[in-house]
């Protein structure tokens, strides 16, 4: 019966370490579809936010197909569970049933040789000292088997009742999730059907759209091109002071290594939002013929919304846009991190500032509110941007 327990246990542990798994994980994408929900919501305001609108529906529905297989994988858990418990119940009562069938016959044992109607009798009745010791110990050994019979069937009548009601309680969550599983299903196809709308709405109004849309990448390229001016400039600057090249020196080395041993495991610059403009060249998900470029990712997000930095660093640069608030330039030796469309600016040019500082808020443009954050390499003569999804932490 022990070994029976043990082996109950063990396959309890399991099934509530991959439920935990699973609960954390259906938090965390749930949390994501609510952030989404709201940053849709705000779109929806908005006549030029209307391509971001699209990338985060495309967002929204592949956080619904992933909670989608979620629920399937927890349904099949469950569903483990539920043959696992009913089998545990079924070895409990065939073992109970063993248990009583052994207490009964002993005691009809007992009866027959007087031990339970007076049992010292049966040791007076001996014929010698050395008899009577053995009835003596007997008696003994046979109360104590009576009280462990009694317990073991105790116990194991415990166990019988813990493992039915977990056995109902997995049925009441099979029911659950197969029911969110297909609430979700539903929002699926609402958000697909939504998506469809405004893409021909989109079509609809493609002329101003466009001419939107050139304007906006316009104003990106001149951004672009004076976010790249000013790194050069400071490289410049580095290599004309009495240290020579900053990224080249014993401290910039030392935090150029720091910050490459962090790759893929830097925090975002935001606590929550979503990417809606890609690093690199990609065509337009609605547009046709139109090629968008960026040397960063765009990451919309809520209003009021605090900008972190990733890594602890120099404030190198701070400037203003039109069409794209302030800028700031973090130096991290040999490589630089560049945040765009803020405002409320909370730290200022030659500030050492430490990983997770608080730099300022999302500034809300006429796009809405979003973040341009951009990763360059700027050690020795390499002057390039980096894909920050392959430094970030993955979402």
């Amino acid at each position: 019966m022990a070994f029976l327990c043990g082996v109950g246990v063990y396959a309890i542990q399991a099934q509530t370490q991959d439920k935990g798994a699973l609960t954390a994980e259906k938090e965390k994408i749930e949390a994501q579809l609510a952030t989404t929900s709201r940053l849709i919501g705000e779109a929806k305001n908005n006549r030029n936010a209307a391509n971001s609108q699209v990338t985060l529906i495309d967002r929204q529905i592949e956080l619904r197909e992933r909670l989608i297989r979620h629920h399937q994988s927890t349904i099949r858990i469950l569903e483990q569970s539920v043959v696992k418990a009913d089998t545990e119940i079924r070895s409990l009562e065939g073992h109970i049933e063993g248990l009583k069938e052994e207490y009964a016959m002993m005691i009809q044992q007992a009866y027959r040789m007087q031990l339970a109607n007076n049992p010292l009798m049966f040791v007076f009745a001996a014929e010698d000292f050395s008899q009577a010791a053995l009835r003596f110990r007997m008696l003994q050994s046979y109360a104590e088997v009576r009280k462990r019979q009694a317990l073991e069937i105790s116990d194991a009548q415990t166990s019988l009742t813990t493992s039915t009601e977990i056995l109902s309680a997995e049925k009441t969550s099979v029911l659950v999730a197969l029911e969110d599983q297909e609430s979700e299903r539903d929002a699926l196809n609402g958000d697909r059907i939504e998506r469809a709308q405004l893409v021909s709405k989109i079509k609809g109004e493609e002329t101003r759209l466009r001419k939107t849309l050139k304007a906006q990448e316009k104003e990106y390229k001149r951004l672009s091109n004076e976010i790249k001016r000013i790194i050069e400039a400071e490289i410049e600057a580095e290599r004309a002071s009495a240290a020579g090249e900053y990224a080249l020196t014993p401290a910039g080395k030392i935090i150029s290594e720091e910050f490459e041993k962090n790759k893929s495991r830097f925090p975002w610059p935001v606590a929550r939002g979503v990417v809606t403009k890609e690093f690199g060249r990609h065509k337009h998900p609605t547009i046709a013929g139109i090629t968008v470029e960026s040397n960063g990712i765009d990451i919309t997000t809520e209003q009021g919304t605090n900008v972190f930095s990733i890594f602890g660093g120099t404030v190198s640069s701070i400037f203003s846009f039109p069409g794209a608030g302030e800028t700031v330039i973090i130096t991290h030796g040999g490589y630089r991190t560049v945040y765009s469309n803020l405002e409320s600016l909370e730290v200022s040019k030659g500030d050492v500032i430490a990983r997770a500082t608080r730099l300022g808020k999302a500034w809300t443009g006429p796009k809405g509110t979003s973040v341009h954050f951009e990763i360059w390499k700027t050690a020795g003569s390499e002057r390039s941007p980096k894909d920050p999804h392959s430094w970030l932490q993955p979402r």
